[in-house]
């Protein structure tokens, strides 16, 4: 019965939502491993991103969006790795360094949707993505990274006008209330109102 009671306890302390994925514990190996060539502080560094230095990543967090915490899909970090193989954006880019298993890819959406924990830090928590909606990674084998991959965000880069006519070129990632996140190319995320889009820019939204 004892061990019947400590089995019950295991579980329910695995399971509970308290114990939330921690960079330098649960992340940073994987990403050091895969990605430290480019973005480390004994690699190149490039972009001025150093996954191995928990300090300086944290300061990157607000930068460009890199890590939105709570909120995977305003991720540069989570979106990149997302992306397909051949994505011009996809990291690692095509041919150089190994990519992240679909378990570890849905890693890095926890610990982002857990309010991305780093440095003893912790921010906003958001849900993350159900079966059938844009974002969701299917466990199972490792080897299903394509079918993982094969639903890529909703997202597509194109113009969208204002009421004043000016033209911005963005990507959508959401509707958010009364506003729409879009997304820069130099991935910049931001907040803009629908009321002051265009009604052709607004028809283009998601009803």
């Amino acid at each position: 019965m004892k061990m019947k009671h400590l089995a019950l306890m295991a579980l329910l302390v695995s399971s509970s939502p308290l114990m939330a994925l921690d960079y330098e514990k649960d992340i940073m190996p994987f990403l050091s491993e895969k990605c430290g060539e480019c973005h480390s502080k004994e690699g190149k560094a490039k972009g001025g991103l150093k996954l191995d230095d928990p300090k300086h990543f944290f300061s990157r967090f607000e930068k460009n969006g890199v890590v939105v915490p709570g909120d995977w899909d305003a991720s540069y970090l989570f979106v990149t790795l997302f992306r397909p193989a051949d994505h011009d954006d996809a990291m690692p880019p095509s041919g150089k360094g190994e990519r992240l298993t679909p378990e570890e890819t849905r890693m890095v959406q926890q610990w982002i949707a857990d309010g991305a924990p780093i440095e003893g830090e912790k921010g906003e928590t958001g849900p993350m993505p159900k079966e059938g909606e844009g974002g969701y990674i299917p466990g199972g084998d490792p080897k299903s990274v394509g079918d993982a991959m094969a639903k890529p965000l909703p997202a597509v880069e194109q113009d969208w006008v204002n009421t004043d006519g000016k033209t911005m070129r963005a990507t959508l990632l959401r509707v958010d209330g009364g506003k729409a996140v879009f997304k820069m190319k130099n991935g910049q995320v931001f907040k803009y109102a629908i009321e002051n889009l265009s009604e052709e820019s607004q028809a283009k939204l998601p009803k």
